[in-house]
């Protein structure tokens, strides 16, 4: 296919963790979604003409979008350049997958604006190059659902395996707070006790079993931690008083999203999910936090045209 001239695509925000799936489980939402508009130029190379909704660099080397739009330029050896704008609905710092869905939608969008037949697996080495920029690792666990959608498991060697979502609705909430995910990672220790690693081997090796077998309440049940949560609670604001409130409105699961300050709540129904998610905002006001809610399904759609011009 010949290139176009100009697209416009999408990227899910993403839940990373899942509690259960430290580093190596992902969800993408509904809502909200990053935008990135892409326009072909003459001139070889990337360039940021403007990012709304955040304040970040428009130097491409230091851009999450940048970098991954860089990255499949080179590997496509095209002669012509992209010109990026950038609509960040996902906010920097929220822990539900900002960098993952800036690198996404850029190497999604390029791709698709040159008309190249690659997949979404063929995109994730490159979109992990923006990712590296945010986060120091090449960590896939948001950006393959922020790619793929749906539910996903990433292995040891990098391979994304795509799980049957379980029939869950979820409640995202985001206190007005900034956690980046290198001072998260700073309170992790370096080595675990046996005991707590067997505990969570066999909690993941449920909660898979349990997606195949299409157990949604196991499914969530399974939801637990001892290796990374814990040490992580402290640095989450409010996290105890939204528990409190999730739990106590019906939720049957959550924990942190990514490093935080986001967490997720885990429902069997969208009424339930709504419950949570007032019951949430009343903990909150109380407590005058400022914050916001999603109420979302499991998305089976990642990376995605909106809109193109030929």
């Amino acid at each position: 296919m010949a290139p176009l001239k100009q697209i416009t695509v999408a990227a899910p925000a993403t839940v990373a963790n899942l509690t259960v799936g430290f580093d190596c489980l992902g969800l993408a939402l509904e809502r909200p979604m990053e935008r990135l508009e892409l326009r072909r130029t003459r001139e070889p190379g990337v360039t940021l003409a403007a990012i709304h909704g955040a304040d970040l660099p428009l130097e491409v080397e230091r851009n999450v979008s940048g970098v991954a739009a860089r990255s499949v330029l080179r590997a496509l050896d095209v002669e012509w350049g992209v010109e990026l704008t950038v609509h960040k609905a996902v906010l920097p710092g929220s822990g539900i997958g900002s960098s993952a869905a800036s690198a996404a939608s850029a190497a999604f969008g390029v791709a698709a604006l040159a008309g190249a037949n690659l997949s979404p697996e063929d995109l994730l080495p490159m979109a992990l190059d923006g990712e590296q920029v945010a986060s120091g690792a090449r960590h896939a666990d948001n950006v393959a659902p922020a790619l793929l959608g749906g539910l996903c498991l990433v292995g040891p060697d990098g391979r994304v395996d795509r799980l049957p979502p379980p029939d869950w609705h979820l409640t995202v909430v985001h206190p007005e707070a900034v956690i980046e995910t290198a001072e998260a990672r700073a309170v992790l220790p370096g080595a675990v006790p046996l005991t707590d690693a067997l505990q969570q081997m066999a909690r993941l090796g449920r909660f898979v079993h349990c997606c195949h077998s299409g157990d949604a309440l196991d499914a969530a049940l399974a939801l637990e931690d001892v290796l990374a949560e814990p040490h992580r609670i402290p640095l989450q604001p409010y996290f105890k008083t939204i528990g409190h409130a999730a739990l106590g409105a019906g939720a049957r699961a959550g924990g942190i999203s990514g490093s935080g300050p986001s967490s997720y709540w885990v429902s069997l129904d969208r009424r339930t999910a709504d419950d949570v998610g007032r019951a949430i905002s009343a903990a909150l006001h109380q407590a005058g936090a400022g914050h916001q809610v999603h109420l979302s399904s499991i998305s089976t759609r990642g990376a995605h045209v909106l809109s193109n011009d030929a």
